[in-house]
């Protein structure tokens, strides 16, 4: 009742009538007195009646001495001032105050149990794959079907404050598709396949140097794990597909003189292991980014130093590859975004140079487009890590590997129908380091589908594929169906 009537004042406060009684004259009867006011200008059917005789008997106002209310008389802020103060006061009894009490405590028993509580939230992809729909199946190869799950699932628990611990369960495509490699051994690697662990802490600042807090994340997980066969040669578009997953390792990151600062080390398993069953390989990398804020044209530029050191073995002087890169990111606009990475070699063969561009809906028709390029140097990733750093170079658009020798031109478009409906398209096109469509590398993969949002935390999709391989001529196509939950 009193917030009704609270609100009802404020309009009327807004539209200009008269609430207060005449300056100097403070309002002192007692509420009884006040309830008994009865205001000439004010009979009981006029039309704001009730609302008058509601601020009289909460005290806010008792008319002006001669007996009338003066409901027409436009108001001045110091009567506004008067008004508002007496209102607060009426309002604001102890049956509020104990209300903000308990609201308060409420949210000190929520912030509490949020921290103890063991969160869990995830998705499941379900989906039905048809290879070699509509083309002539290649020799050596048939016209199959697929099932495709793949469960997600993280439970988190904070530890203390600035402390807290994640288990990820992932099954990849445990479900279908054994490639016939040590890669996806079945399901008995549960343990040691899916599982990953991450845990974050977050120090305070040692000070000197310093003056941030340091953020310090530890991972145990399985590192990437990549499809490298299809035995059916149904679903050639798959192949080399990668499942991005954490590897084992320890990095920190902190503020230094307003610059982003990271540094770690992991132990990359990648695709294969020593003759023990051991991880082989160990990787050192460290970045230092600035952002540059009304740099020439640009309302912001941020730039970026990475160093990486990869060795295999203990520290190895003889298998090692040292990079380093550097990144440059801006936003053009406020729908457009564009970023570069060039890392350096000795030689020319030995880098490479990224860049892409996004364009968010910049002629407001709910149109999304990214286009990407790429050009690794021949000799970019060391022969000694070809098959285990499956992301040095980074992936094209459907999740699979940039390799040396190869120039990638790759984008994709979503436009936007309806609230649940998008249209997506993707493709991306791979050459010989000459820029000619030719040569064992050279490929071409583009797809088109829907997507539609069956509820808050359900999207169903569709998507037909074709995949070209340029070094033996074969054309496949891919139609897939297919269902996400979110919870």
């Amino acid at each position: 009742m009193k917030k009704a009537l609270f609100g009802l004042i404020i309009l009327l406060v807004a539209a200009g009538y008269t609430l207060a009684q005449e300056p100097g004259n403070p309002t002192v009867v007692g509420k009884m007195g006040l309830s008994q006011i009865r205001l000439k200008d004010v009979p009981d059917d006029h039309w704001a009646a009730s609302a008058v005789y509601d601020l009289v008997k909460l005290g806010v106002t008792k008319g002006y001495p001669d007996g009338t209310y003066r409901g027409d008389k436009p108001i001045n802020r110091y009567e506004t001032a008067i008004f508002l103060s007496k209102l607060a006061k009426a309002v604001a009894g102890d049956d509020i105050k104990a209300d903000i009490k308990a609201l308060r405590d409420q949210l000190v028993e929520i912030k509490t149990a949020s921290k103890e509580a063991l969160r869990l939230k995830g998705n499941y992809e379900g989906d039905w794959k048809g290879g070699n729909v509509l083309s002539k199946p290649v020799p050596g190869s048939v016209k199959a079907s697929a099932a495709n799950y793949r469960l997600i699932m993280t439970a988190e628990k904070d530890l203390a404050e600035n402390a807290n611990v994640k288990i990820n369960l992932d099954t990849m495509d445990f479900g279908f598709f054994d490639d016939g490699t040590k890669n996806f051994p079945g399901k008995g690697a549960l343990a040691s396949e899916l599982l990953d662990i991450e845990s974050n802490i977050r120090l305070s600042s040692p000070g000197a140097i310093f003056n941030d807090p340091v953020d310090l994340k530890l991972t145990y997980g399985p590192g990437a794990k990549q499809h490298v066969a299809d035995p059916t040669n149904a679903f050639p578009s798959e192949v080399g597909v990668i499942y991005k997953r954490p590897d084992t390792g320890v990095a920190a990151s902190t503020k230094l003189f307003g610059a982003d600062v990271i540094g770690g080390y992991r132990s990359v398993q990648g695709t294969t292991l020593d003759a023990t069953g051991r991880i082989n390989s160990g990787w050192l990398s460290g970045t230092i980014s600035y952002t540059l804020e009304k740099f020439l044209l640009l309302n912001s530029l941020k730039v970026g130093f990475t160093g990486d050191y990869i060795s295999h073995g203990s520290f190895s002087t003889t298998d090692r590859s040292v990079r380093t890169k550097f990144d440059v990111s801006a936003p053009l606009g406020d729908k457009a975004e564009a970023s570069t990475t060039v890392a350096l070699g000795k030689t020319t063969s030995q880098m490479m140079v990224k860049g892409s561009v996004s364009l968010k809906d910049p002629l407001d028709t709910g149109t999304v487009i990214t286009i990407q390029a790429a050009k690794i140097g021949a000799e970019y990733i060391d022969r000694t890590f070809v098959a285990q750093q499956v992301d040095l170079a980074g992936l094209d658009g459907f999740d699979r590997p940039l390799e040396n020798g190869t120039v990638n031109l790759g984008g994709q478009l979503v436009q936007t129908v309806s609230d649940r409906t998008k249209l997506i398209g993707k493709g991306d096109i791979r050459l010989a380091g000459d820029y000619k469509y030719q040569g064992d590398k050279a490929r071409l993969t583009a797809q088109g589908g829907i997507e539609y949002n069956l509820a808050p935390n359900v999207n169903l999709d569709a998507a037909y594929r074709v995949h070209q391989d340029k070094s033996t001529g074969d054309t496949s196509d891919l139609a897939a169906v297919g269902l996400m939950y979110r919870f």
